[in-house]
């Protein structure tokens, strides 16, 4: 059964306060990689690594099947907010990825400024990439 969030109703500082640490521990695990975002698998690779995020992000998050499968229901937002705050490039329908905008220094400071350890920023960026490759391999292996 999907974990669900049980915070209540997110702010939108806690929309982009979450958006800034996913976009800034892509950057420092994973350099110019860009980061998916379609078919479920960045949703699915977050609900796998809720127990490995930092604590105050673990209640901004919230899963379930959907008609569509299964999704993060505030996603959508969340990138939004990094695409509003120019830490992502503009969504466009046939792109399947974003682009991390902030350089690694930058990444840094936000991550730090958040209270987050940079090393925990980075190991959650390498575990979100690693389980979203395999989540890729999967959907083409079914295609």
């Amino acid at each position: 059964m999907p974990r669900q969030a049980t915070g209540g109703v997110l702010k939108m500082r806690d929309l982009f306060e979450f958006a800034e640490f996913l976009a800034s521990s892509w950057r420092l695990a994973n350099g110019d990689n860009r980061m998916p975002t379609s078919h479920g698998i960045l949703d699915r690779a977050l609900y796998e690594l809720l127990s490995e995020m930092p604590e105050k992000y673990r209640k901004s998050l919230s899963f379930g099947n959907t008609r569509v499968g299964f999704r993060c229901y505030e996603l959508a937002d969340i990138l939004y907010c990094a695409q509003a705050n120019q830490l992502t490039s503009e969504p466009n329908p046939n792109y399947l990825t974003t682009a991390i905008q902030v350089t690694e220094g930058t990444a840094r400071r936000i991550i730090r400024r958040h209270k987050v350890n940079p090393d925990i920023a980075r190991k959650f960026g390498a575990r979100l990439k690693l389980l979203t490759d395999k989540a890729k391999e999967k959907e083409n292996a079914a295609a």
